[in-house]
């Protein structure tokens, strides 16, 4: 009977709470295996090269230009996803 007295005290009701909360957090964490997590969407670098779009009031031209890559930041090698399976 200690355990319903202490699920109606305030500092019973915080702790339940926190409880609730970090065991709702793991269900829904996503899991992430090899560093497949992250993924970047973007439109196919041909495509857009060297055309205009209209953006509001503003015209924008896409041009690829090569960089020297900093070796104190981290390169992220980017490549199309293999097709769906329809």
């Amino acid at each position: 009977m200690n355990i319903k007295r202490v699920l109606y005290t305030p500092l019973g009701k915080i702790v339940i709470s926190i409880l609730l909360g970090l065991g709702l957090a793991t269900m829904f964490r996503k899991v992430c295996t090899d560093n497949n997590c992250i993924i970047f969407n973007g439109p196919v670098i041909s495509d857009i090269e060297g055309k205009t779009y209209k953006y509001g009031e503003k015209c924008y031209k896409y041009t690829a230009a090569p960089i020297v890559c900093d070796k104190y930041k981290k390169i992220i090698d980017v490549s199309t996803p293999p097709p769906k399976d329809q």
